[in-house]
């Protein structure tokens, strides 16, 4: 006797996990049980996919499966109920053709008056799918629903939430650690490193967490500014909306620290030529004495991103960093002036971005829509949601002019160039990043270099 090769398919959704926690488990016992009493079948694996919608093609477990079917390594798979396999008719019938092209039947064991071999079996099967696509559908909007009044109210809808927050009456409130989480995101914006606030984290508070999940989990987060999914009271505040105005700023520039120094203007200079951003290195130089001693030097600098890649912009060489810096310091408090009559102008005016926020939460939805009918693939779903989501982040609600007179006045009255040779390295940086934005640099000859600053 033949024995047929048999591939038991598990899916939970994550609605339906939360509901029946053993559902999982319950319908692999039944679907060895179910081989076990045929004579005729022997188990070739089980594949499970754990959280996912039958909606969806793009599955794990689902995936390997159908790469066992083609490789002719199955003969039948068993599944408790049809809503099980799918819930989307196009994706069945789909599936189901390069089943029989390859010889596979299936079974769905709580309900066998279906039967895939014959022409008005599987027309049965096709009509059941509709009504279970249409049932998956209407659950999506319940649930949909059921969230957005529970936002609506600032109740929790996972039971994963901030640090710094703890969920009490099923409210976000403050925790212990919210002193801790606040000081450490400021340390951030005093900074505008991630390795530098990820050892303060550690040190002073004993948090360990990766880089990824500094940004994601916290810097990122639109809770820590109270709001959430429109709700503009969604929890307590723990920073001001302008704080994380200037946090995602800062993120987008990539700024990373050096392991040996601390290069001063990395992230803040950019090619005026093609308007890429420069990237740090060093110029080393060999110089050998009349006493035949050879010594060799090595200065922070910078070069183009776009040059040193492919050679197509015109900014060619490297700029020391000292020729910047001084450059700076003599022309900065003109560049100061320049900026204080601008700022005149602009301190009334304020921006009030809710509109675009809201045009931008509409794209997100239609891109929703769009995966969900598998018209873009999961991939193009991700990046596009992504590039939406970190659009939406970086725009407060209200932007005032960022540019404040008064403080500028007392900084150019204040002397600081003899203060600034005494600083290290670390603290130049954070003086440079406190009041500069972005650097345009052009390039004339090794000893020349025109500069732009624009101020935050």
């Amino acid at each position: 006797m033949k024995l047929l090769r048999c591939a038991v398919y598990i899916r939970v959704s994550s609605d339906e996990q939360a509901k029946y926690g053993d559902s999982m488990r319950d319908q692999k016992e039944r679907g060895i049980e179910y081989i076990k009493t045929r004579k005729d079948a022997i188990l070739q694996g089980i594949y499970i996919d754990d959280g996912v919608s039958g909606q969806k093609l793009d599955r794990g477990d689902f995936s390997n499966l159908m790469g066992a079917v083609k490789n002719q390594e199955i003969d039948l798979i068993v599944f408790t109920k049809l809503d099980r396999w799918f819930r989307n008719l196009r994706h069945y019938l789909n599936t189901q053709a390069m089943l029989e092209e390859n010889g596979v039947a299936w079974i769905a064991i709580d309900q066998p008056y279906f039967d895939t071999s014959t022409p008005h079996g599987r027309a049965f099967v096709a009509q059941s799918m509709m009504w279970a696509e249409l049932e998956a559908q209407n659950d999506g909007i319940r649930i949909r629903d059921v969230f957005r009044n529970k936002v609506k109210y600032g109740e929790v809808i996972t039971g994963k939430v901030p640090r710094g927050y703890r969920i009490q009456d099923k409210h976000l409130v403050l925790s212990d650690e919210a002193p801790a989480i606040r000081d450490s995101i400021m340390y951030y914006l005093k900074t505008n490193s991630l390795n530098a606030t990820l050892r303060y984290m550690s040190e002073e508070y004993q948090i360990i967490m990766t880089l990824q999940n500094l940004k994601s989990s916290i810097l990122k987060n639109e809770k820590y500014t109270g709001k959430y999914r429109g709700n503009e009271h969604y929890c307590p505040r723990l920073i001001t909306d302008e704080d994380f105005a200037r946090i995602q700023k800062a993120l987008s520039r990539n700024i990373r620290s050096h392991q040996k120094y601390d290069y001063l203007f990395s992230g803040l200079l950019s090619c005026a030529e093609c308007g890429s951003r420069l990237n740090a290195c060093q110029i080393h130089v060999v110089v050998k004495r009349n006493s035949g001693k050879i010594y060799r030097y090595c200065y922070p600098a910078y070069q183009c991103r776009q040059h040193a890649a492919s050679g197509t912009c015109s900014m060619k060489g490297k700029i020391r960093e000292t020729q910047i810096e001084k450059a700076l310091l003599e022309t900065l408090k003109e560049e100061l002036e320049t900026y204080k009559a601008v700022a005149k102008i602009s301190e009334s005016r304020t921006v009030d971005n809710r509109p675009r926020k809201s045009a931008i939460k509409n794209k997100m939805q239609r891109l929703k829509e769009l995966y969900l009918n598998n018209a873009i693939s999961i991939d193009e779903y991700k990046s596009d949601r992504l590039k939406l989501e970190q659009e939406l982040c970086s725009l407060p609600d209200i932007e005032k002019p960022s540019k404040n007179v008064t403080d500028f006045k007392e900084f150019m009255e204040y002397d600081f160039k003899s203060l600034y040779d005494l600083l290290e390295n670390a603290e130049k940086r954070r003086f440079w990043r406190s009041f500069i934005s972005d650097i345009r640099i052009s390039k004339s000859s090794a000893r020349t270099c025109y500069m732009d600053v624009s101020f935050l």
